[in-house]
Parts: C-alpha cells; sequence; structure tokens
C-alpha cells in the first residue's frame, strides 16, 4: 500500500460527515476510527485503505465460496457458490481497476467500476438469497462487503468533489 498524501488529514468532524452519507454512520465511523492506517490519512489515503480493505475480504469471500464449490455435493448450492464466486471474482478485478484509477488521479472514471462491482454483489445476493441457512455466513459476508463498498463510493465521491 502506497503511503497516503500528506495533504490534509481527514478530521474526526470530516470523518463523521463522510459517514453520515453511509447507510450505517456508526458502522462506519467505527471501522474508520478503528483501523490505525486511517489516523493520518488524506481523503485519498482513505480510499486507498478502503479499497484495500474491501479487496481483502472480496479475496476471503471468494476463497471461502470456492471451498464450499469444492466440499458441496448439493448441485444446486454447488451452482450457487459457483456464480456468486465468479460474481467475486469481477469484484476482485473492479476493485484493482478503481485502485489503479485512483493512482493516476482519474477519480472520475472509478464509479463505473465501483458500481460494477455493487452490481456483482447484489447478483451474488439474489442467487444466494435462497441457500440453505447452513451458509448465511455468505449472505452475512456479502452485507458486509456491501457496507464496505459503499463507504469506498462515499469516499471516493468526496475525492471527485476536491
Amino acid at each position: 500500500m502506497a503511503p497516503p498524501s500528506t495533504s490534509h488529514k481527514l478530521t474526526d468532524t470530516e470523518i463523521k460527515n463522510l459517514c453520515s452519507k453511509t447507510i450505517n454512520l456508526g458502522g462506519c465511523y467505527k471501522l474508520l476510527k478503528s483501523d490505525p492506517h486511517t489516523t493520518n490519512a488524506d481523503a485519498r489515503g482513505l480510499a486507498e485503505v478502503l479499497i484495500d480493505l474491501a479487496s481483502n475480504k472480496a479475496n476471503k469471500t471468494h476463497s471461502l465460496l470456492n471451498s464450499f464449490v469444492n466440499a458441496t455435493h448439493d448441485s444446486r448450492l454447488k451452482n450457487i457458490c459457483k456464480l456468486c464466486s465468479s460474481n467475486y471474482n469481477d469484484v476482485i478485478r473492479d476493485l484493482k481497476v478503481v485502485k489503479n484509477y485512483l493512482h493516476s488521479g482519474a477519480y472520475r472514471n472509478i464509479h463505473v467500476q465501483v458500481k460494477d462491482a455493487s452490481e456483482e454483489i447484489r447478483q451474488c445476493k439474489k442467487v444466494y438469497g435462497g441457500a440453505s441457512s447452513h451458509h448465511a455466513h455468505i449472505k452475512k459476508k456479502n452485507h458486509e462487503f456491501e457496507f464496505l463498498l459503499g463507504i469506498v463510493e462515499v469516499t471516493l465521491d468526496k475525492l471527485n468533489k476536491n
């Protein structure tokens, strides 16, 4: 991860304002204040930290889905896991592109990729909606990832306006 730029460090008030634009102000604030990488970050540095967090979460969920594909003998559940695994593979690709755009300063191009990633997760949530409760933790991971992606989007909006 590249070090955050040395421009304006986000204040506590700015973080609260940023989080007020998400679906969960308290959860967003807690996440941002608990990560040591955000302590001295400016908006660009915060976006980079969040993209890294989202990428890590997407990679872990992708691996978990692939392990379910290999472990289950239920063809319906196997297909659901394959579809979601494919969605997360696309999300991982989208986040790599987002990070490249962030590094190049092409902030206006980022939103298409973030929206694509959000749509991939929505598709996974749809197909996983009917899956057994045995894999309810995947539904939870989808929800957590969607929340994190929302924070990424709000942070990138701030960069786009600066």
